[in-house]
């Protein structure tokens, strides 16, 4: 016994204006690394360079890359934090934290330099999860 009811019409399916933003996905071609693709979205076209578009995701690959690059001072640092019960990480930034953090600062610069003069605004990835670069297009 199915009675078909229409559904409410807060319920019914809003047509949203489309999104005035471009997203640049992670690229998985070095396996599970993380860093972004530095193709240009299509969205992107005639608004920015691609030889800009291409040093701003580079740099910011560059820095995710260094966050996740082990090294002496990783390991003690997790050895450290092992023999404190992890109390340490309460009182200590970690590399991978100090890494974000200069994403955030480079992706500030980048909102004043490179993409707030061409009426763009690019949001830190840390935001989305590091899973995707959103930026806004702010004028068509």
């Amino acid at each position: 016994m199915s009675s078909s009811k229409p559904l409410p019409n807060s319920y019914s399916a809003t047509i949203l204006p489309p999104a005035n933003k471009a997203f640049v996905p992670r690229d998985y071609s070095h396996g599970t690394e993380l860093r972004f693709s530095t193709e240009l979205p299509a969205k992107l076209q005639g608004r920015i360079p691609e030889e800009v578009f291409t040093a701003v995701i580079g740099n910011i690959n560059q820095l995710l890359i260094a966050a996740e690059t082990g090294s002496a001072s990783v390991y003690l640092e997790s050895c450290f934090a092992c023999l404190t019960g992890y109390l340490a990480y309460l009182c200590m930034e970690t590399q991978y934290e100090k890494c974000l953090r200069s994403v955030s600062r480079l992706v500030e610069e980048y909102n004043r330099t490179v993409f707030g003069p061409r009426n763009l605004s690019m949001i830190d990835p840390s935001e989305r999860g590091l899973r995707v670069i959103e930026i806004v297009l702010l004028r068509p």
